[in-house]
């Protein structure tokens, strides 16, 4: 059997600040994450496949995220953490990317305090998800512990570095709700400018359709025609003309077909 002290390096972090930190998302480290796993360190050595052979500083979650975890480099143990963060506190985070502080005073008591302890949660959460890891040495050798790439997310040349605060100032600028442009964030390759755009596209559908539908009723009402036909005749004078407006595709139907 290997000896786990002589056969890993022990990461340390390189900066005060960091010490005694969970490599994986910043909490307090209580216990030491093994790349690869001793019962898998054979399998390594006799193989030579790659592996850090790191003893990582771990809180207790993050260590029973990977306690049945195979992988031998800690970039792949890191990735597998995250995917885990997220997964466990997704109503969490969501929670947090959707609501401010200043949103909820006006809410029922009970809800009010439902969704303060799901912002607490998420923030935490987010943060851990986040964290970027920390410079450390093993063995006297200096590394980078930075895992994480920086996100960068822009909304028509605004940028920002997480998606809550893209969120927050897409939804306030365009005016479109949270849960509508996260949903539509998604459906269109996680690009808010597309999103936004397509949103637009969908709500001015909408405003005309219901004008289309409000000023061919009044049109047929009063010369006593159906509305299906007047709306279809309003569309095919459009189709052919595109500046023309609902109100002037009306008054040609009405030189064309009802004038005396």
């Amino acid at each position: 059997m290997y000896d786990e002290m002589d056969l890993y390096r022990q990461v340390n972090a390189t900066h005060y600040t960091f010490f005694n930190s969970c490599l994986y998302c910043g909490c307090i480290a209580t216990k030491h994450d093994l790349a690869p796993p001793l019962k898998y360190a054979e399998f390594y050595l006799k193989t030579r496949e790659e592996a850090d052979f790191y003893r990582i500083p771990a809180c207790v979650e993050c260590f029973e995220f990977l306690r049945t975890e195979k992988s031998g480099l800690l970039a792949q143990r890191v990735d597998i953490v995250k995917s885990k963060l997220a997964k466990k506190y997704k109503k969490a985070i969501r929670v947090y990317e959707m609501w401010d502080l200043d949103e909820i005073s006006d809410l029922d008591y009970h809800l009010s305090n439902s969704i303060r302890a799901g912002l607490a949660l998420g923030k935490e959460s987010y943060e851990r998800f986040k964290f970027k890891g920390f410079d450390f040495e093993a063995d006297g050798e200096r590394h980078t512990g930075f895992y994480i790439k920086n996100e960068i997310l822009t909304i028509f040349g605004e940028k920002f570095d997480n998606f809550r605060d893209a969120l927050d100032y897409g939804s306030r600028a365009f005016r479109i709700p949270k849960a509508k442009l996260r949903e539509m964030f998604a459906e269109h390759n996680n690009c808010f400018d597309t999103a936004i755009k397509k949103f637009q596209e969908e709500m001015a559908l909408k405003i005309y359709k219901k004008e289309l539908k409000e000023k061919c009723k009044f049109f047929a009402d009063e010369h006593k025609q159906n509305i299906k036909f007047v709306m279809h005749a309003v569309e095919i004078y459009r189709s052919k003309n595109s500046n023309l407006t609902i109100d002037k595709a009306l008054i040609k139907l009405f030189e064309d077909r009802f004038r005396e």
